[in-house]
């Protein structure tokens, strides 16, 4: 029964070890996992500022290693030690260079704080929901009288649509959310002009539903890119 029992917590250590982690020490935050090449095991670790995502710095460290493996390898021939030639050393720093050019965001000194980033997303997130506001009113003029079950779930996907689109512009999930609502609040305004009750309904409801969706899409896209830090 003990032997079992010991057993059971290496097996369940290892799995935990094997996952991606990434351990915060203040400002700065150490990433590391283990990954197996051509039957060998090794560790990578990367230190990054804490502010980053931490998905967004273990989708780093993983590109990093798909890129470099066989220079990697070529550094590490003997087991237990490695051999970094000048050559060898250029070479993984282009790499380097490069995966932090695709791992960074667009704009990154805009759109990775919410207050910048806010002046910008908000009037691109209007501009949108202007076309895609249009679009679905050509949509409901020809949906047929007896099919108008449909205009809810298109309304749905309207706002949807827009949040979705704020969501990627702005990067971030406060700044996603904030966009969505308000730009599908004016658009919906400049393009029904509905009275100021169903404006009050609206905006109570589907552009809410907008704001929801452009703040997760935020979270989701803001997780994906390294930030800009200033120094």
């Amino acid at each position: 029964m003990i032997a079992g029992f010991i057993s059971a917590i290496i097996k369940f250590g290892h799995e935990i070890i094997a996952r991606p982690q990434r351990i915060d020490f203040g400002d700065i935050a150490m990433s590391f996992f283990p990954l197996k090449m051509r039957d060998r095991i090794f560790w990578f670790t990367i230190l990054s500022d804490a502010l980053d995502p931490r998905q967004a710095t273990i989708n780093f460290l993983k590109n990093f290693v798909h890129e470099a493996e066989e220079l990697l390898l070529e550094a590490s021939a003997v087991e237990g030690f490695s051999i970094l030639s000048e050559d060898i050393e250029k070479k993984l720093n282009g790499i380097v260079n490069k995966i932090i050019r695709k791992s960074t965001r667009i704009l990154p000194e805009i759109r990775s704080d919410d207050k910048k980033v806010l002046p910008v997303s908000i009037p691109l997130t209007f501009v949108f929901a202007m076309i895609i506001n249009g679009l679905f009113l050509y949509i409901y003029a020809n949906i047929p009288p007896g099919e108008l079950f449909l205009i809810t779930p298109a309304m749905l996907a309207q706002y949807c649509l827009i949040g979705i689109i704020s969501g990627i512009i702005s990067g971030r999930a406060k700044a996603g959310g904030i966009s969505a609502y308000i730009g599908s609040t004016i658009a919906t305004a400049m393009t029904s002009r509905p009275s100021l009750v169903e404006m009050l309904v609206l905006a109570s409801s589907l552009s809410v539903w907008s704001g929801i969706i452009g703040l997760f899409m935020g979270l989701f896209v803001n997780s994906k890119k390294l930030t800009f830090i200033p120094k």
